[in-house]
């Protein structure tokens, strides 16, 4: 495998803006003080001696990015511009081993900003998003999103670490240590989940947000799942479809971490009326194995109307919510001291609940349907989307042979199929319409 490291706050620890004038080639430095993040070296060896290939890829300047990479025993590109990818494609076409690695899908970008991952989704690669250094106030960093684990997530990593000992293991085991129903599809069985929002409250509780697979927009590496997500709306979706989505769940939530923490029920975001097809969400929650005792506890409004497709910001989403979506506790019966039977709501005063969803974008309904839970009296609440909508990239190398106008990747939701547009006006771009069909992978 070719594998492009950052280096910066990925092999050491430089990411204090103090160290902006070594980056910049204004200074000079003694490279044996360089402060070098635990497990580097070792990493390296092991994965030099496994057959990889490993390159150092980095924005600073030569005169410091190349000294550093020598005391590696790394090649190194520098000035690297991220995320374009004209300095990163004029390298690979001057190393056509590495060149044919990234076309084979054989290539991994590791870094710890969001540059990083952005670039690796422009160039088909697998992407890693590292945090090995403590963030703190001093060294964020907007523009690229040095310590903003909330921005490198929404990227799209194929997946998150923080230590040089899970990278090898990913390494080793690529397939088992994906996002659990991207493994699923993939033929692998992983226990892993994207790691959104952890609440803890006054009273002891905690509420958090999990994502097991990622639904890009446009570039992306071969294990995100856009593809899977506009399958789910498919009339036509098979039995076999909806048991690896179901297995990729059940792997997650029946692992001891998750099973340890004493869940009462789990319950799922019913169907509107207008849903199609019209048990879309019911029919993979009905065959999501687990020992935890099924309950629907959500429901929209009989008059719901509209969609929150159309609703793009949070606030519009919360109104939406506020307005149609609400908590309905189940009837169940009782028998009181005489014998006598009656209904009444059951109680979820004090319970644990797993809720799934099939998709996490603003993070509105996950919040809303935390809040009305606990506002029933629900103790601990894990919310589980399937799919987590990432952040639009495209790969601008796609030129239109009919116009000679950048393309763009899309993605057809009838069935989820990539294909490059040369958007026309009629559809927000300015091209031509010519279309280039991407063959699945």
């Amino acid at each position: 495998m070719l594998i492009l490291l950052d280096l910066d706050g990925t092999l050491i620890n430089t990411v204090h803006p103090g160290w902006k004038p070594y980056k910049d080639g204004q200074q000079d430095y003694p490279v044996a003080q360089i402060p070098v993040f635990a497990g580097v070296k070792k990493f390296i060896a092991s994965r030099k001696e496994k057959g990889d290939s490993l390159v150092v890829v980095s924005d600073s300047h030569p005169n410091y990015v190349n000294p550093i990479s020598e005391m590696f025993g790394l090649e190194a590109l520098s000035l690297a511009d991220k995320p374009n990818t004209m300095k990163i494609n004029s390298f690979l076409d001057t190393h056509l081993q590495y060149k044919q690695m990234v076309t084979e899908g054989n290539c991994m970008v590791i870094g710890d900003t969001k540059l990083d991952i952005e670039l690796g989704r422009r160039i088909g690669a697998l992407t890693c998003w590292i945090l090995p250094y403590q963030v703190t106030d001093e060294i964020k960093d907007e523009r690229d999103g040095i310590g903003d684990e909330m921005a490198s997530k929404k990227m799209g990593p194929t997946y998150t670490i923080k230590t040089f000992a899970e990278l090898e293991k990913i390494l080793d085991s690529p397939l088992n240590n994906l996002y659990s129903i991207e493994s699923s599809f993939a033929g692998g069985q992983s226990l892993s989940a994207i790691k959104f929002s952890y609440n803890r409250y006054m009273d002891g509780s905690y509420s958090c947000i999990r994502c097991l697979a990622r639904q890009e927009q446009g570039a992306c590496d071969k294990y995100a799942r856009a593809d899977k997500y506009y399958q789910m709306s498919n009339p036509n979706r098979t039995e076999e479809f909806l048991q690896s989505l179901a297995n990729g769940i059940s792997s997650y939530i029946n692992q001891p971490a998750v099973m340890n923490q004493g869940w009462d029920y789990f319950t799922y975001l019913t169907d509107k009326a207008s849903t199609v097809p019209a048990n879309k969400m019911k029919a993979v929650f009905d065959i999501v194995s687990t020992t935890i005792p099924k309950i629907e506890l959500l429901k929209w409004s009989d008059n719901t109307q509209g969609s929150l497709r159309n609703r793009n910001l949070y606030s519009e989403r919360k109104d939406y919510l506020e307005q149609f979506l609400s908590v309905s506790l189940p009837m169940e019966k009782v028998i009181d001291l005489f014998g006598g039977e009656s209904e009444q709501p059951i109680s979820i005063q004090g319970e644990n609940i797993i809720v799934l969803d099939d998709q996490l974008t603003t993070g509105a309904t996950a919040w809303h349907v935390i809040h009305k839970l606990k506002e029933k009296g629900a103790k601990n609440v894990l919310f589980i989307a399937m799919f987590q909508m990432v952040l639009a990239v495209n790969n601008d190398d796609i030129i239109c042979p009919s116009c000679g106008k950048p393309m763009i990747t899309k993605i057809r939701r009838s069935d989820g199929h990539r294909f490059y547009s040369c958007t026309p006006p009629e559809y927000g771009g300015n091209g031509c319409g010519f279309i280039i069909d991407i063959p699945n992978q």
